[in-house]
């Protein structure tokens, strides 16, 4: 593709990163990350914000995404029959403005009469809006203009009974390519419903009266019950541990809070020159 001074460029490459990458970007915001839905709790709500300085129209709609290792994919006919919780499901308002600055409130709420399946559906609440023009300096003259339309996401879930349960499994202790630490690690689930909450590791040294250490933690870790696993990554930022034990948790946040759903310990031994 040719570029000039000015150019058009489509938007779609940009709506799908922001739509699988992340629930919110610098010109639109959407929280929470994530709502349920069940017969005791049919309706919730969720924040759009406006942090740019541009007037921006949207709509609201649905999309249907399956869960995979690291992330989602779009989800294909087949899986969206026994996954889609669009059907059972309505959204206040369809479209919407707003001023630069400006926030409003989407409903998403249980259809009226609806007959929930049992078990856990899922989809995505899609904020999209209209392309804008933006400036894009260039050093070699006045710079570019580029068309560009946002999408952001975030899953809501509809339940009917069942329980969540899910284990830490395929664990390592890797570096980067700057030499320092991190841990991989994935959530494997094995309930009914998808879980949700944190991975926290701490560590305490192979020492007398040694204080226990928090190495690091990952938010938004959700154990999809389409997906085999989740794998997340904790970076310490350490070149070596010494010989302790190292104690990885997955904990349960919002509807889970206070839930444990799985806890493993290793053994970290000493670094070679240690020995």
């Amino acid at each position: 593709m040719a570029i000039g001074k000015h150019c058009s460029v489509s938007a779609a490459l940009i709506g799908i990163l922001a739509l699988f990458a992340a629930p919110a970007n610098a010109d639109m915001g959407l929280y929470p990350l994530r709502q349920v839905l069940t017969e005791d709790n049919p309706s919730a709500e969720f924040t759009v914000s406006n942090p740019s300085d541009r007037i921006i129209d949207g709509r609201v709609t649905w999309v249907d995404l399956t869960a995979t290792e690291e992330g989602y994919t779009p989800a294909l006919p087949e899986a969206r029959e026994d996954l889609s919780a669009a059907p059972y499901l309505v959204v206040s308002p369809a479209h919407f403005r707003l001023k630069p600055g400006a926030r409003m409130s989407v409903t998403v709420a249980i259809r009226d009469g609806a007959v929930l399946p049992k078990g856990e559906r899922r989809s995505h609440l899609l904020i999209e809006t209209e392309a804008s023009r933006t400036p894009i300096r260039k050093a070699s003259d006045s710079g570019l203009q580029v068309d560009v339309s946002l999408a952001v996401s975030a899953p809501v879930i509809l339940r009917n009974g069942g329980k969540a349960k899910a284990k830490i499994t395929d664990t390592k202790l890797l570096r980067d390519k700057e030499g320092l630490l991190f841990l991989e690690t994935s959530v494997t689930p094995e309930g009914d419903n998808s879980s949700y909450g944190r991975i926290v590791v701490d560590y305490t040294p192979d020492e007398k009266d040694a204080e226990t250490h928090r190495l690091g933690a990952r938010d938004n870790v959700a154990g999809f019950i389409d997906a085999e696993k989740r794998t997340v990554s904790v970076p310490f930022g350490f070149l070596s541990l010494s010989a302790g034990e190292l104690v990885v948790r997955y904990e349960g946040a919002d509807e889970y809070e206070g839930v444990l759903f799985d806890k493993r310990a290793y053994d970290i031994a000493p670094p070679a020159d240690e020995n």
